[in-house]
């Protein structure tokens, strides 16, 4: 059984608060064979497309589900009834729509909410753009995936060239619901493992206590630090507004290579300082103010665990909100 992870939940338990934890992404298509010579987006040739490539990603077939208590957590079971049109959509744009006008169709996509009765993602194309591009915004739960996994799941119904045919569907059945005996059985399995793991840590009480030492300075800073009082610390409400930012991916490359980091440390620098300077303009903070932040580590797991799925990693660490980065500025 695929019961969610610890981290998994804590992206799945918001919701329940009224927090979405659902991501997005958008890209922009050559619409070249997207579009009819009446103009008319082709819908059902691409959802055919996208259907046949769904095997991909186990995860867009599948659901949250809940089972009643004492049957244990949450978990991943395949949908009983799919259904393509409910995921792959299109929202028009009036033609020629600018840039400004896809962002705020975006914002209006973003905020529906993704129901839970339904494998939890969305993709919207929006065709009206310039030169016959189309937009594409699509929208996972955080538990489904992050932002890197995100991109990954993107980039596997997207590809460089215009296919003349689409790929081979593959059969899918659903694998059935387990039972609640089954889900019994698997809880009370997992809880007797548990006991299994505290009296194996009770017999080594120095390697236990060792653990509890090495583990107590993150959880004292979680649970007794504050979080500085800042303009940005506070409830926020639902509305959003979207910008983007462009930059060349081959200068971002040459700046990380020339200091031994990774293009995602040159992005983080770069979003540290450009939040640096904004809370510096804000008689709320101090320029040379600490901060705690977390930062979360995901990779995709390869066969030797469970195939396609996603773990995730999290540590927290103390960081100077004026320190001055190897690639010029401060963040």
């Amino acid at each position: 059984m695929d019961r969610l992870t610890a981290a998994d939940l804590s992206m799945a338990l918001p919701e329940e608060f009224g927090w979405p934890q659902d991501i997005g992404a958008l890209a922009i298509l050559d619409g070249g064979g997207l579009v009819d010579a009446n103009g008319r987006f082709r819908v059902e040739a691409v959802r055919l497309a996208i259907e046949a490539r769904l095997h991909l990603v186990l995860r867009f077939r599948q659901l949250l589900f809940t089972p009643r208590r004492g049957l244990g957590g949450p978990l991943w079971v395949d949908a009983p009834a799919f259904d393509i049109t409910d995921h792959v959509r299109v929202f028009p744009l009036a033609a020629p729509s600018d840039e400004a006008q896809l962002l705020l169709a975006v914002e209006q996509l973003r905020r529906r909410r993704l129901e839970r009765a339904r494998p939890l993602w969305e993709m919207w194309f929006l065709p009206g753009l310039p030169n016959g591009q189309v937009g594409l915004y699509i929208k996972v739960h955080h538990a489904v995936a992050d932002g890197v996994a995100g991109v990954a799941l993107l980039g596997a119904f997207l590809s460089r060239e215009g296919e003349a045919t689409p790929p081979a569907t593959h059969p899918w059945r659903p694998a059935p619901i387990p039972s609640s005996q089954g889900l019994f059985a698997d809880n009370l399995l997992r809880r007797a493992r548990a006991v299994g793991r505290l009296f194996s840590a009770l017999t080594r009480p120095a390697d236990t206590m060792r653990r509890m030492r090495a583990g107590l300075p993150a959880v004292r800073e979680v649970f007794a630090e504050k979080a500085p009082r800042t303009s940005l610390n506070r409830p926020i409400g639902a509305d959003r507004t979207f910008a983007l930012i462009r930059s060349r991916l081959e200068v971002t490359k040459r700046i990380a290579h020339a200091h031994g980091a990774t293009v995602n440390d040159v992005l983080l620098a770069a979003i540290a300082g450009g939040l640096r300077e904004l809370l510096a303009g804000r008689e709320s903070t101090s320029t040379g103010s600490c901060c705690g932040p977390s930062f979360r580590s995901r990779c995709i797991a390869g066969n030797r665990v469970r195939p396609g799925a996603t773990w995730t990693g999290r540590w927290s660490c103390r960081c100077r909100s004026a320190y001055r980065t190897p690639f010029g500025g401060w963040c």
